[in-house]
């Protein structure tokens, strides 16, 4: 469910409601330029650069945003609206571009796959200006630290481009985030599609609900940045530089990519709840005409057992000698009869191949979890644990 940092009812614009403070706050300042890129971490306030007329890139990535004090030092010097700072802060926000007086705010939402396979999503807010990139999260170093690993190449584009090259090298980082585990999930949903023909039992019901919550999460991430990627690329941001639209144009078909398989995931999810109702109500009709041949086969027997069991005391058939062992024959005649009449109608041979085509699917069903024990797993993880909002709740 939805859970959010959000200041008291009526409080001003602006106000920051701090999270707890889990960690302690990282500050790490990177300089680029063409010939040479720094790193250091600030230890104290008085550390903090601020923006200057250089041709180097300024970086700062602040990693916790539980420090009030720090907060409030960075948006004072870089001249960050309250506005910013509380959608910085005050997590989760909907993924969204906004362009302020001295700089430009981006909110994305990055995935998160622990040790555990258990997904979350992170909000890593972006400021940028002329010569000056900002990064606030939480959790998302795993999306920097390749960013950091590019700018060691001498050669690395990210040296010769100005900010908003790197704010779309992040984004992009944040969107081909997703793949991987959309295609782990991709393996998870077919897996449920051949266990609700083969073996639909009631925990698979379950795992495809929820599974639809999960996709339901995921897509209320991905199509609002896939709206960011779009308004970063037609808007006319003056920090935004016409030959990087052409890298953005390229974050967008990745948006609108993963937007689709969400929506096509979606519906294969709600297929596969009428494809585990079909095929419940399937394997119980083929039960039932089993069970009603075996009925029908002994019916005759009874009947003519019925008859005999009356105990009337003029019954003449009951002194005919040998009457047990005739009585037992025409039972017989009865039974291969009927089951002769079943078989030319094709009835019988319908319930053996049911009930062997059952048997063969255990078994097989059976071969496959021996096999894709550790993929079972891992769909169990994403599918039965997934937490699309757990970071958020952490933060909260």
């Amino acid at each position: 469910m939805f859970h959010k940092r959000h200041p008291e009812v009526g409080a001003r614009p602006g106000t920051l409601v701090l999270g707890p403070a889990t960690s302690p706050v990282t500050v790490q300042v990177t300089r680029v330029s063409s010939q040479h890129v720094s790193t250091n971490t600030c230890d104290s306030i008085e550390e903090l650069p601020g923006p200057d007329e250089s041709d180097s890139l300024l970086w700062i990535d602040i990693q916790g945003l539980h420090d009030g004090e720090i907060l409030q030092q960075i948006a004072k010097t870089f001249e960050i609206s309250p506005l910013a700072m509380e959608d910085l802060v005050n997590v989760p926000q909907r993924p969204k571009s906004e362009l302020f007086r001295h700089h430009h705010l981006v909110v994305a939402h990055c995935l998160i796959v622990n040790e555990h396979d258990k997904a979350a999503v992170g909000q890593l807010g972006i400021i940028f200006g002329k010569n000056y990139v900002l990064t606030f999260h939480q959790n998302c170093e795993h999306v920097l630290s390749p960013i950091r690993n590019r700018l060691d190449n001498p050669g690395a584009r990210l040296r010769r481009k100005g900010p908003d090259y790197l704010v779309y090298a992040i984004l992009d980082a944040c969107v081909d985030g997703c793949y991987p585990f959309l295609e782990g999930l991709g393996d998870t949903i077919e897996t449920m599609e051949q266990a609700a023909l083969q073996s639909p039992r009631p925990e698979l019901l379950a795992q495809i609900h929820t599974a639809k919550n999960l996709l339901a999460r995921l897509r209320r991430s991905i199509w609002p940045q896939k709206e960011v990627v779009l308004a970063l690329l037609t808007g006319d941001s003056p920090f935004i530089a016409d030959d990087t639209r052409s890298y953005i144009r390229d974050t967008a078909d990745h948006c609108a990519q993963l937007a689709d398989v969400v929506d096509m995931y979606r519906e294969s999810t709600s297929g596969l709840v009428n494809t585990y109702m079909s095929s419940v109500a399937h394997r119980s009709n083929e039960i039932m005409k089993v069970l009603t041949l075996l009925t029908s086969v002994f019916v005759p027997p009874t009947f003519l057992a019925g008859v005999y069991g009356m105990n009337f005391n003029e019954m003449p058939e009951l002194s005919i000698p040998n009457a047990y062992p005739i009585a037992l024959g025409i039972m017989g005649l009865m039974i291969a009869g009927t089951i002769f009449y079943f078989q030319r109608r094709g009835w019988l041979t319908g319930a053996l191949i049911t009930a062997k085509s059952g048997v063969r699917s255990a078994k097989v069903n059976q071969s496959n979890e021996n096999q894709s024990k550790e993929t079972r797993q891992v769909a169990q993880n994403i599918v039965l644990k997934g937490d699309f909002e757990a970071v958020s709740r952490q933060a909260a």
